[in-house]
């Protein structure tokens, strides 16, 4: 019996997602799979930084899921998922004095670090957004170590990456990044 009820409510969520996509239409579904919480925040500091806001979006998303209060079981903290000892590096080359690791739970200060961050990665990664990813998730120094044993598609995409969870997240945050850029409109400049 419990089978069965199990069987019937996942039907009824099918068949719910079937019908809300039919009168409210796609993108009324996929903005509530891929929510964009924080749109202020993301535009003033990616236009600050010169990234590129859906990519932040992305990366939120994939990171925390838009919880400024996440916590990995790492110890990353916030939106963006910021290590403590990479947020006091940040701080210091940005000038925020008096920085501590509970600012990572404040959005705009998350939001700001995160965005300083990934232009770092980009200078340092030629904006090739998988290897910045990569960067993101795995750490600047370790992609450095092993990018020269990497292969590369024509397009520059990375056809290998030594790592299935780095490979996964940049995936992940790719097919996000399509998500943001085809169903919401953020100011890029």
């Amino acid at each position: 019996m419990g089978r069965f009820i199990s069987r019937l409510i996942k039907w009824i969520a099918i068949i719910l997602i079937v019908v809300v996509a039919f009168f409210y239409g796609r993108q009324f579904v996929m903005q509530r799979l891929y929510p964009l919480e924080y749109q202020n925040e993301i535009e003033t500091e990616a236009a600050n930084s010169g990234t590129d806001p859906y990519l932040v979006a992305a990366i939120i998303w994939a990171e925390s899921g838009f919880d400024p209060h996440a916590v990995s079981g790492g110890g990353a903290r916030g939106l963006m998922q910021i290590m403590p000892d990479t947020g006091e590096w940040i701080a210091g080359k940005v000038g925020m004095d008096n920085f501590t690791p509970e600012d990572l739970f404040d959005p705009e200060v998350n939001i700001a670090l995160g965005c300083w961050y990934l232009n770092y990665l980009s200078e340092r990664f030629d904006g090739i957004v998988p290897v910045m990813l990569a960067a993101y998730n795995g750490g600047p120094n370790r992609v450095a170590q092993w990018l020269e044993m990497v292969e590369y598609g024509a397009n520059g995409e990375l056809i290998a990456v030594p790592y299935p969870e780095t490979e996964e997240y940049i995936k992940r945050v790719q097919s996000a990044y399509e998500i943001y850029q085809t169903y919401y409109t953020l100011q890029t400049d």
